[in-house]
């Protein structure tokens, strides 16, 4: 998983964490860790996400399915 690919594309996107952790239905806390590595994202989440940030398909492989 690529974070540092996906926290560039929030920070891009100039949507606030908060924002999209209640977008995802998780708390800001939650979202954080996901996003420092502390936690992994659920398929569910991963999709949510996506769809908030509207990734292409070539974003979601390099974000998602990089290693």
């Amino acid at each position: 998983m690529n974070l540092l690919l996906l926290n560039k594309k929030i920070e891009d996107m100039k949507i606030p964490i908060t924002a999209i952790a209640v977008k995802m239905g998780i708390s800001r806390q939650s979202l954080y860790q996901k996003l420092d590595g502390k936690s992994s994202f659920k398929i569910t989440e991963a999709q949510k996400i996506c769809d908030i940030l509207k990734l292409t398909n070539h974003e979601k492989t390099q974000i998602f399915f990089n290693d």
